[in-house]
């Protein structure tokens, strides 16, 4: 059992990537993921900000379709249930009617990247005592 609290983060998310980790190096895995998964929120949030100002359905689309299944892995529901909705509305070219949805998956894209932060730092100071 890990002696961490989930900052927010699915437990079961994060228990499919626990046992994934077959080296026997504790939480090395999840940790290395939830640093891809943080650096990639920068990139996205930054390729979201271009798409929507540009217009781009198909841009806004591919952000909330990479994100949903990225933030899912790593036990970020709220922001991968978010992605869901901008994905089918950006699918569908109604990107004015998506506004506030897209809003809402920032808001949740930097709460997930933060609350992997959290987890990370948790990660290293149980590292750290053990």
């Amino acid at each position: 059992m890990n002696a961490t609290h989930n900052c927010g983060l699915d437990d079961e998310a994060l228990s499919r990537v626990r046992e994934l980790d077959r080296d026997g190096r504790g939480d090395q895995l999840l940790r290395r993921l939830l640093c891809v998964f943080e650096k990639s929120i920068d990139r996205m949030l930054i390729q979201l900000e271009q798409a929507r100002a540009a217009a781009d359905a198909k841009g806004v689309y591919l952000v909330a379709h990479t994100l949903k299944s990225s933030s899912a892995a790593v036990g970020a529901l709220a922001l991968s249930r978010q992605c869901a909705v901008v994905e089918h509305l950006a699918r569908e070219s109604r990107l004015d009617e998506a506004a506030d949805d897209v809003q809402q998956m920032i808001l949740e894209a930097v709460a997930a990247r933060e609350a992997a932060r959290r987890l990370v730092a948790q990660l290293e100071t149980v590292t750290d005592i053990a």
